[in-house]
């Protein structure tokens, strides 16, 4: 029976778990080693009854395995409404920076909603992509401003759609990658809002209609791992928002739920949501015929070309700017050819339209082109966007934007079974250091979604790591991936994910294998992901619960009581020491000693790691970035002394005391960055304490407060009461 509205309890029935059809370890384990006589003892059967069997049965449980593996990778990239709630205010200063030659009345709408909304908006025009220039206008605008009188930055500047040098970016991306430099350098405190208009797809694939400005998103995932502090997030608005799409705009301006990936829709606003959606229920993409893979000799095209070889392409061309000469290539032609497939290789560069399109005219006739693998440009190591020339941003992405967008333009009118674009992870959730490269892959992203809108093939994957050695995963990355959470596919079964994937018909797919409990907790330690909300599994995971019945907590205070100062902080430090330790994988806390966690090899993972283990040995809720704010043991061995309520307070009763803490804490507070000053939310905590003094000299001589003293004043006491803690005459 349903509830009543003042009963709170649920009567429907609960469904209960469906177990495996056959819950014996033996039985499998025997069924996937093919080993007949085990199998035969395990049913108490005579082989020959399972003998004809036996083949199929370790095949379909195989391919069983085989796709649920598979299916635990894919996720897809939705869109959840949120409530806007009541009117939003703006208080304070906004700088909005749009592109001059923008004669859009939607410039001057946003700039008019935001003073409607209680906003004092401060526009500077920009007409330029250099970061010097953009740098020394803001400078100018602000001349009479402090960088920290601004309440919040939004940026237009992703509107101009003007084509910038080499052909890979608008100038509206290129002055968008010199102001985000602009503002690091500046030192601007302020939160920074990118806009965009036809970006992205919330429901519609004809929803992206801007070629350039979905690199603004790949840049601003990204940037939320960078500037934690500083980047507030990115805004997709419709290409002629009307009063109530700007009114939402403001109101994800001022805050709706730490959302930071949004767009804004007639119907209302929608949330960006990472989701799993299980793949291999879909057909599988066939290949046939002709198959052309670019980057085709690298490690990820020569594994998708011998795939598509050995699942029935009858011609297989592989590009590359190397061609025949490439290493390897003599080797992996024979191995095609093997396989039953013709072989091309050819040195073309992919960039070059002219060199693509003379290499498409001459594909034989008789096994005519049916599928793209666009597998071209491989990730560099990571490098901040504050240290990158725009050239070099460029450059990064000229490979998968230029190669990615030759082939649509040269392939528009044939018919097509596949045009798979090799996206990453990079554009999905991010990676640190990588603006360029995850930038490069949401024009990827879109343009799958815009050929789709079109009626054309095209899947775009963001792919995870793919293992065995391939792409840029060498043996040492691949170790370091895994330690975070990030984990390398079998080659295998990521070209069945891909095959899925492509015969499912989207236009956008996730393949990744996340150990979550490991990456979640980093990935989320600076700042939360509200992308992570579509996986509530994950969510779960986050939910920090100390130990409900506060054992931990008791025990460790009940070892601290009668022990002076000095010794609690002893035997305190010596439990930091020694957690550590055994995160790090030390047999003695020696080895770790009172050094620096940054010195002692301490990371955004380790830090986590370390702070569940002291949070189960405290009974505490320690944040993630204590590590990174308490710099030794014996820092953080303070900080947890005080948290327990330790803190010895005759030691700093005297006034003598309280000025020499307060002068300590004031030389500690000059020597702390600014972003661990915003991090830690010492300004606020700081305002607090000065509350409390005031609160306490407002007490009078009797230990009346002060609204004790106004219930009984009569007019004339008000008015001295006035006088004398106001000042006015």
């Amino acid at each position: 029976l349903p509830t009543y509205p003042f009963q709170h309890q649920h009567y429907w029935l609960t469904p209960s778990e469906v177990p495996e059809a056959v819950a014996d370890g033996v039985f499998w384990d025997a069924v996937e080693r093919g080993d007949l006589s085990s199998l035969a003892d395990s049913l108490g059967v005579e082989e020959e009854a399972l003998e004809p069997v036996l083949p199929g049965l370790t095949s379909w449980r195989r391919r069983n395995q085989d796709q649920s593996t598979v299916d635990s990778w894919s996720y897809r990239i939705a869109w959840d409404p949120v409530a806007t709630g009541e009117p939003p205010i703006l208080p304070g200063t906004w700088l909005v920076v749009a592109p001059s030659q923008a004669d859009d009345a939607a410039v001057t709408g946003v700039v008019a909603a935001l003073a409607e909304h209680g906003a004092d908006p401060v526009v500077v025009e920009v007409d330029t992509v250099e970061r010097a220039e953009l740098t020394a206008r803001l400078r100018e605008r602000m001349s009479d401003d402090s960088a920290d009188d601004y309440a919040g930055v939004v940026s237009l500047l992703a509107w101009d759609e003007r084509i910038c040098e080499p052909g890979t970016l608008s100038r509206g991306v290129a002055a968008t990658v010199a102001l985000m430099q602009a503002v690091e350098e500046i030192g601007l405190a302020a939160p920074l809002w990118c806009v965009t208009r036809g970006a992205v797809a919330v429901r519609e694939l004809s929803e992206v209609t801007s070629e350039f400005q979905p690199l603004v998103w790949g840049m601003g995932v990204v940037q939320g791992l960078d500037q934690p502090s500083t980047w507030g997030g990115i805004v997709d608005l419709p290409q002629a928002p009307d009063g109530p799409a700007l009114a939402r705009l403001c109101a994800v301006l001022a805050g709706v739920d730490a959302e930071d990936q949004v767009a804004v829709r007639a119907s209302g606003v929608f949330a960006r949501r990472m989701r799993r959606e299980p793949v291999t229920s879909a057909p599988v993409w066939q290949p046939r015929d002709t198959v052309l893979i670019t980057g085709g000799t690298g490690g990820l095209g020569s594994y998708v070309a011998r795939w598509a070889a050995g699942h029935g392409a009858r011609h297989v061309v592989l590009l590359s700017r190397q061609g025949a000469q490439a290493p390897g290539a003599a080797e992996l032609e024979d191995e095609l050819i093997a396989l039953g497939a013709d072989v091309t290789i050819a040195a073309c560069d992919v960039t070059d339209r002219e060199q693509l399109a003379a290499v498409l005219a001459e594909l034989p006739d008789g096994a005519p082109l049916s599928a793209v693998v666009h597998a071209a440009g491989l990730a560099l190591p990571e490098k901040p966007l504050s240290k990158m020339t725009l050239a070099e941003f460029a450059d990064i992405g000229r490979a998968k934007i230029a190669g990615a967008r030759h082939l649509d333009d040269l392939l528009w009118e044939r018919e097509l079974d596949a045009f798979v674009l090799f996206s990453s992870g990079a554009a999905a959730w991010g990676s640190g250091g990588q603006s360029a490269y995850a930038a490069a892959n949401a024009y990827l992203d879109a343009l799958a979604r815009r050929r789709r809108a079109r009626g054309l093939a095209a899947t775009s994957v963001a792919w995870g790591a793919w293992g065995g050695g391939l792409g840029t995963i060498d043996e040492m990355m691949g170790a370091q991936w895994r330690r975070t959470g990030l984990m390398t596919m079998d080659p295998r079964l990521a070209a069945l994910a891909m095959a899925h994937t492509v015969g499912s018909g989207t236009a956008h797919g996730v393949v990744a294998d996340i150990d979550w409990e490991r990456f979640a907790p980093g990935y989320t330690m600076a700042r939360f992901r509200p992308l992570l909300r579509g996986l509530p599994d994950v969510i779960d995971l986050l939910t920090e619960d100390a130990p409900e019945d506060g054992t931990g907590q008791s025990e460790l205070v009940a070892r601290l009581a009668g022990l002076s100062p000095e010794d609690q902080e002893r035997l305190l430090t010596e439990l930091v020491q020694a957690e550590a330790a055994a995160v790090l994988g030390h047999a003695s806390a020696d080895a770790t000693g009172d050094r620096p966690f940054s010195e002692i090899g301490f990371d955004s993972l380790t830090a986590v790691e370390l702070r569940n283990r002291l949070n189960a040995a405290t009974g505490l809720r320690l944040p993630a970035t204590m590590v990174f704010d308490h710099p030794r043991p014996s820092v953080l061995a303070r900080r947890i002394r005080t948290e327990l309520g330790q803190t010895d307070i005759s030691s700093i009763s005297s006034v003598d005391s309280v000025l020499a803490e307060l002068e300590r804490l004031e030389a500690s507070l000059v020597a702390l960055p600014k972003e661990k000053i915003e991090r830690a939310r010492l300004t606020s905590r700081l305002q607090r304490m000065t509350t409390k003094v005031a609160e306490i000299e407002a007490v009078g001589v009797n230990g009346d407060s002060v609204t004790e003293r106004l219930d009984t004043a009569s007019a004339d006491d008000v008015f001295a009461f006035i006088d004398q803690e106001f000042g006015v005459d």
